[in-house]
């Protein structure tokens, strides 16, 4: 037994030497490639336009193909990709001017492919498109190619060997997107803004994005977005450079089009909109502006149209807000006629109710209201809030305190401090109004009119402001009478307070200073430092540039309070 054993050992090297050598002659007798392959890609339907969306992607599969008599004697592996540089190419061979797809719209989700041995078609790879990153209305091209082929160096490519993928931006009802900042709702059609109510929620900010101008003529029974409490809607609506024409609210509760704004608007156009409100706070875009611990932001946006608002609590009217609070407004402007029988009325918004920042406004039109009535602003009633680099060409009407840019800014307070204490920030505004009038017709002392602020806390930050030159001034009989009018003051701040006219009782108008008689709103932009990312200040007039690639308060809902007039109001 020993023996056999230790002969059997013996014969193992040999058996492993035998194996080598066999392992040796099998690879130098390895298949060597006789026949050359040229190869090209086909894509099926690949003349048509296909339509996809990012919601739903599609993959289609792509194959190399060996030209005819041209194949290989081995399988080989073939690995694709895109070619942009022969959407050029293919654009000037025929005349066409398809747009090179952006990469975040196509993805190879399988690239490589088998061509079998003496094979005239591969397998398919698999190529997922989606409308991520496409623009309305833009037919894109994606030319396909062949990157590599393993499994032998004797291939080549065809002449034209590229495949063409056309393809476009599908429409996708709001249902088909998924409500997030990169998949929004998308909006077409009247009926797809109906339906974004059905989409709001409580638990987190849900995005739209509209793909379209749209005729609202129909949705005559408008409900505001977010009109119930607890006004947590939270929303996110990009409008995309489109216009929403004909909206009209007459809705009992919050008549607008959010209702109360929780989140952002921007870059959105309301032509010929019509809001009729039963008195309570009321603007084109929005009631209220956010509201205690409920912040907005609305930038990029222009409204022209009509708000009415016969009577009822002093809540608020506005062209874009009723009422803001911890809002944050800028690059918006109002072509408005607005009428109001009640105070706190402005072009932009009517009623602030505290840490609200508003800047790079501009307005038109006719904003009449009873009282508190302005150009951007009806009144800043609460600490902490600021009007900088706004102007208005609008007739502003009022039975007191009517100004070019905001009929009042001071606390409103009962106790007689009301001028005395500072809260608000007045900076670098132009009163360029057709017409700013006091319109009442007794023979009463009424609160001050003035061409930037009617009635002002004197300590109030008011800085760097203007008026035009030729502004047409009008106060009431009563308070010319005690010789209110237009004077030219200085910066005012609390260590520095405003200087006003030693006359009558109410008399604490803010005029600014006056522009010289050639000056222009542009030159006096330029001379304020305006942002000129904001504004183009080419022109006599300043234009906002499209947007490119943002006391105790009251709760929405709940009333103004109310705080008595003191015994000097008439």
């Amino acid at each position: 037994m020993k023996k056999t054993i230790i002969h059997i050992l013996a014969v193992i090297p040999a058996l492993l030497l035998l194996g080598a050598c066999e392992k040796k002659t099998d690879e130098s007798k390895q298949a060597v490639a006789t026949m050359t392959g040229v190869y090209y890609v086909g894509v099926e339907g690949s003349g048509d336009v296909m339509e996809v969306s990012s919601a739903k992607p599609v993959t289609i599969p792509v194959r190399a193909y060996a030209d005819e008599g041209e194949v290989s004697d081995l399988s080989v592996n073939i690995t694709f990709k895109a070619d942009p540089d022969a959407a050029e190419a293919y654009n000037v061979a025929h005349g066409t001017s398809y747009v090179m797809s952006p990469g975040s719209a196509y993805e190879f989700t399988s690239s490589e492919a088998m061509m079998p041995r003496y094979g005239r078609s591969s397998s398919s790879a698999k190529l997922k498109l989606s409308g991520v990153g496409l623009e309305d209305d833009v037919t894109y091209i994606l030319p396909l190619t062949i990157d590599k082929v393993t499994g032998t160096d004797k291939w080549q490519l065809k002449q034209n060997p590229q495949a063409y993928v056309f393809f476009k931006k599908a429409y996708v009802a709001p249902d088909a997107g998924s409500g997030t900042q990169e998949d929004p709702y998308n909006l077409y059609t009247a009926k797809d803004l109906k339906d974004m109510k059905g989409y709001l929620s409580e638990e987190k900010t849900i995005y739209f994005r509209l793909q379209a101008d749209i005729d609202m003529t129909e949705l005559t029974d408008w409900e505001p977005l977010n009109w119930e409490a607890p006004y947590k809607l939270k929303i996110d609506f990009d409008g995309n450079g489109h216009t929403l024409s004909n909206f009209t609210c007459t809705h009992p509760n919050y008549p607008s089009f959010f209702g109360v704004l929780y989140g952002k608007c921007y870059n959105v156009n309301f032509v010929n909109a019509e809001i009729n409100s039963n008195g309570g706070a009321t603007g084109i875009l929005g009631s209220y502006g956010g509201t205690s611990n409920i912040p907005a932001e609305a930038h990029h946006i222009h409204v022209q149209g009509k708000v009415t608002s016969p009577g009822g609590n002093k809540n608020g009217t506005g062209g874009l807000f009723g009422r803001i609070t911890e809002a944050r407004v800028y690059a918006c402007s109002a072509d408005i006629e607005i009428e109001s029988s009640e105070d706190y009325v402005g072009g932009i918004f009517g009623y602030d109710n505290g840490k609200s920042d508003v800047y790079d406004c501009w307005t038109k039109g006719t904003i009449q209201g009873a009282g508190r009535v302005g150009g951007i602003a009806g009144g800043l009633i609460k600490a902490g809030s600021t009007i900088r680099d706004c102007y208005s060409l609008a007739t502003v009407k009022g039975s007191h305190s009517a100004a070019g840019i905001s009929g009042n800014a001071n606390l409103d307070k009962k106790d007689g401090n009301a001028t005395n204490e500072p809260g608000n920030y007045i900076e670098n505004c132009l009163a360029w109004n057709e017409s700013i009038e006091n319109i009442s017709t007794d023979d009463a002392e009424h609160y001050s009119c003035g061409a930037i602020v009617g009635y002002t806390a004197l300590k109030n930050y008011l800085t760097g402001c203007f008026r035009k030159a030729d502004l047409n001034f009008v106060e009431c009989a009563k308070n010319v009478e005690l010789g209110y009018g237009l004077t030219n003051q200085a910066d005012a701040n609390p260590g520095t307070p405003l200087v006003v006219a030693a006359v009558g009782s109410y008399n604490f108008p803010y005029h600014g200073m006056a522009a010289a008689a050639d000056a222009t709103l542009s030159s006096m932009a330029k001379s304020l430092g305006w942002s000129q990312k904001i504004w183009d200040l080419s022109g006599a007039v300043p234009v906002i540039k499209p947007l490119t690639a943002e006391g105790p308060n009251v709760d929405a809902g709940g009333q103004l309070p109310d705080f008595d007039e003191n015994e000097f109001y008439n």
